[in-house]
């Protein structure tokens, strides 16, 4: 296949949020994130200034996201910026973002 190269690139991607339980435990939650692509260069300069204006240049929109009740959580900036004042939440997303940067996963 050919390569293509778009002029804003988007990709939904998986994310695993793990947050301390009782016992010494981790609970795991998963849902899906749109990542926009960033080139290297706008993602070193994002990083230095910090999880917030990173997570608004990469996160596009989110699925599977509901509140206690089980009403879905709607992406809006307003949202993504409480969500960036929880650290495991912060660790989830950029993790998953991070990965990607790994390309294909091998097989034996």
């Amino acid at each position: 296949m050919a390569f293509v190269r778009k002029k804003i690139k988007a990709f939904k991607w998986p994310v695993t949020i793990e947050e301390p339980a009782d016992g010494g435990n981790f609970d795991s939650s998963t849902f899906d994130i749109t990542f926009k692509r960033l080139g290297r260069k706008e993602f070193g300069k994002l990083s230095e200034k910090g999880d917030l204006p990173l997570l608004k240049a990469i996160v596009l929109d989110w699925l599977g996201i509901s509140d206690e009740d089980g009403a879905p959580v709607p992406f809006t900036i307003e949202t993504l910026t409480e969500f960036a004042d929880d650290p495991y939440w912060v660790r989830g997303v950029l993790k998953a973002y991070t990965e990607t940067f790994d390309g294909a996963k091998q097989g034996n």
